[in-house]
């Protein structure tokens, strides 16, 4: 039997060897110098009770010394998982499993830091995804594909409610058939779940959820199924579920508690994001209603109402560019004034309406027979003015020869197949010219001309008193 306490163990090693030294000096004492064999025998057992004692010494003090330095060497490289017995009959037995608790327990704080950390930076990259995306399934989908790697997760879902609030509907699935008849009865028992949490963002562990994983038929019941409510301060915005077959840890739990905050604000974001894209959308189409409108008024104020080539007004206002366009290019300038022969005599014969339908071909005839660079307006009644830049009078007298032509080949039902003709009067920009007015009036001139001798031609200025 051995002394629990080292302090009783080397005062009994010393009593004892003290003892037996004792024995043999008095052995000494009375023997006779016959008896030198009891003497050596009493100093061989000294040697050999000193040797005993000495290895009892090593094995139950020196051996558990080795063996706390061994472990405290391991323990300042980092090696936390070296385990070695100790009786704790002593205090070195006492010391040394205190040590091996010490380890332990700084072991499982090392692989808490190691996972915390693990999770911090799943979290740093899952907030800066949540944060970069503005599609909520494509960003939902990814945070339950991350969850998956750094969770014990093998399916899950995030269940958002719809505008209203009020239906459930599967956003985003990992892992989770697609089935709908399947997808109803797990939104219905996860609806029942969230609105028992009421109104506070809470985490619970579910009983009867039953999944049926992606590409399989048959539901199983996963041993843990974890809901954590989905909450935009008051606003139940819905809920994460994840499956699993082991219990989350206290840093995971905290972790999806993070996870989801940071979900509610991303999917809060984007419905802000979506609204106002909507409330953009609407906008431009506003705006672009009124431009149209306010383009239409445009044209209506420059256009005549009848036959929608330009109007008098816009004519007058356009005047003086033409004169200043040509000096400042040097390049001539042609102006027609063009009136429909006869025109009283058909509204009085056939009718206001078919003098409108008169007006209106002859106006076609023009814009297609100018080119896109001619200014056409209609002038007053049945009188059209024409302006033609850098056109000298002999293409101005072709181009005005070819609209006389066209219009004269033009038949009208409401005429009974009969045909109208134009009197053209030509003018040239002249260097005396202060504006175009001065154009329009021998042009007007050339007009009347063209009717005095007749109808149906094309007269210009510089023709008058030739003729």
């Amino acid at each position: 039997m051995f002394f629990t306490s080292i302090k009783a163990r080397i005062l009994a090693i010393i009593f004892s060897m003290g003892l037996v030294s004792m024995v043999g000096f008095g052995q000494l004492s009375v023997l006779k110098d016959d008896h030198h064999h009891m003497v050596m025998l009493c100093f061989a057992l000294n040697i050999f009770l000193a040797v005993l004692l000495a290895i009892l010494l090593f094995k139950r003090i020196l051996h558990p010394i080795r063996q706390l330095m061994h472990m405290a060497d391991d323990f300042k490289d980092g090696i936390l998982h070296e385990r070695l017995e100790f009786n704790k009959k002593d205090e070195l037995g006492v010391l040394g499993c205190d040590f091996i608790e010490m380890t332990e327990h700084v072991e499982a704080l090392n692989k808490d830091l190691l996972e915390r950390d693990a999770l911090n930076q799943a979290y740093g990259s899952t907030v800066a995804m949540l944060s970069a995306s503005n599609d909520r399934e494509m960003a939902l989908s990814e945070v339950l594909a991350m969850l998956s790697i750094h969770l014990p997760v093998f399916a899950g879902a995030v269940c958002l409610y719809g505008p209203e609030g009020k239906n459930l509907f599967l956003t985003a699935v990992h892992g989770m058939n697609d089935d709908v008849k399947v997808q109803k009865v797990f939104l219905n028992h996860v609806s029942e779940e969230l609105e028992s949490l009421g109104h506070m963002m809470s985490l619970k562990y579910l009983s009867d959820v039953e999944f049926v994983l992606d590409g399989k038929t048959d539901a199983m019941k996963p041993e843990y199924v974890v809901m954590v409510s989905m909450f935009y301060r008051q606003e139940k915005l819905g809920a994460l579920v994840l499956a699993s077959h082991q219990e989350f840890s206290p840093a995971q739990l905290d972790f999806l508690q993070k996870i989801v905050s940071n979900m509610a604000i991303a999917v809060k974001d984007i419905s802000r994001y979506e609204h106002l894209e909507l409330l953009n959308a609407e906008l431009e189409k506003h705006r672009e209603k009124l431009q149209q409108e306010r383009d239409d008024a445009v044209e209506d104020s420059i256009t005549d109402g009848l036959t929608r080539i330009y109007n008098r007004g816009y004519f007058d206002l356009s005047r003086k560019g033409f004169i200043q366009h040509a000096r400042r290019n040097h390049e001539p300038l042609s102006l027609l004034l063009i009136d429909i022969d006869y025109f009283k005599a058909v509204n009085d014969t056939y009718g206001h309406p078919c003098g409108d339908e008169v007006l209106i071909r002859v106006a076609q005839v023009m814009k297609k027979s100018f080119r896109e660079t001619d200014f056409v307006a209609r002038y007053g009644g049945e009188e059209f003015i024409c302006v033609l830049p850098h056109a000298n009078v002999i293409q101005a007298r072709q181009a005005a020869e070819k609209l006389r032509i066209a219009v004269a080949s033009q038949h009208f039902d409401e005429m009974n197949g009969k045909s109208v003709t134009i009197s053209i009067g030509l003018s040239m920009l002249k260097d005396d010219d202060a504006n175009l007015q001065a154009m329009v009036e021998r042009a007007d001139k050339s007009l009347y001309h063209a009717k005095e001798i007749g109808r149906n031609c094309v007269v210009c200025d510089d023709e008058i008193g030739k003729l």
